[in-house]
């Protein structure tokens, strides 16, 4: 009887650039999950690993739990589209305010509400601490261009932002459950992270806001 044990080949995951051999040629292994001498010597040669998780790897064809590989290229590519995002924010944040609000009886000390030129027209405002902005929040636009009654929040990070889905007893409505019912709580999400279960704040027992809006 013949047997043959499986072998890959390690590469990059963006561009497929094999990873080579002292010799130049492809390198071979039998597991997604690389070993650590290896990890150590890609890292010296510029690659990005990120390493996966052997708890969920069942096996060499399944790549779900295995290690994830970014060549030197595409990690210098990677890192240059993250600062070309971070001088846009930059830019973006050192624009001129025409509209503050604050907020710092519902969100805490130094919390605002604040629009730029044009943010009027989105119903967009940045959600801002002690003026570093954290998060922004905006009507949601549906696909024939009008606009929504409920918020959208999204959190700042590094280089953009992420949505913050609305929780339970904040919501626009059932089957709208990332949507905010109001401006101000959809700030508050921004604000505090509140978890899914977690009451509306003592301060929105109804569904509309008491702060005048643009």
């Amino acid at each position: 009887m013949f047997s043959f044990r499986m072998v890959l080949v390690p590469h990059c995951r963006e561009c497929r650039t094999d990873v080579l051999d002292d010799d130049g040629r492809p390198l071979y292994v039998t597991a997604r999950l690389l070993d650590p001498a290896l990890h150590e010597q890609l890292t010296a040669q510029g690659w990005q690993v990120t390493p996966g998780t052997p708890g969920i790897n069942r096996g060499p064809k399944d790549g779900l739990g295995g290690d994830q590989l970014r060549c030197p290229a595409c990690t210098a590519a990677q890192r240059a589209r993250a600062d070309d995002a971070r001088r846009r924010m930059a830019a973006s944040d050192a624009r001129p305010r025409t509209k503050v609000l604050d907020l710092s009886v519902r969100l805490g000390e130094g919390w605002t509400l604040a629009q730029r030129d044009g943010d009027a027209a989105v119903h967009r405002w940045l959600v801002e601490q002690d003026g570093a902005v954290r998060g922004h929040v905006n009507r949601y636009r549906r696909t024939n261009g009008s606009y929504s009654d409920g918020w959208e929040a999204r959190c700042r990070t590094g280089t953009g932002y992420y949505r913050v889905d609305a929780i339970t007893s904040c919501q626009h409505r059932t089957h709208s459950s990332f949507l905010w019912s109001a401006r101000d709580l959809a700030a508050w999400g921004v604000a505090t992270a509140p978890r899914h279960s977690a009451p509306r704040p003592a301060w929105a027992r109804r569904r509309t806001t008491t702060t005048p809006e643009a």
